[in-house]
């Protein structure tokens, strides 16, 4: 499920995503949730938290969060 928060610079929508690493030296973002095989493809039963990503709708701005 999607969650919505609000922007902290301008306070419009945020919309939940997320940015996997690709070794690409450019990170990019996705929306929505990343596939849980994706997620656990890489963990190999270490402690990890799984970081969520916000963007904002209207000025672009990211806030990611590691919850858990």
């Amino acid at each position: 499920m999607t969650e919505h928060k609000a922007c902290p610079r301008c306070e419009r929508t945020t919309e939940q995503g997320f940015i996997p690493s690709v070794g690409r030296g450019q990170l990019l973002w996705f929306a929505g949730v990343p596939p849980a095989t994706y997620r656990e493809s890489f963990m190999f039963g270490r402690k990890a938290l799984t970081v969520t990503t916000y963007r904002c709708s209207a000025c672009g701005y990211l806030e990611s969060y590691a919850e858990g």
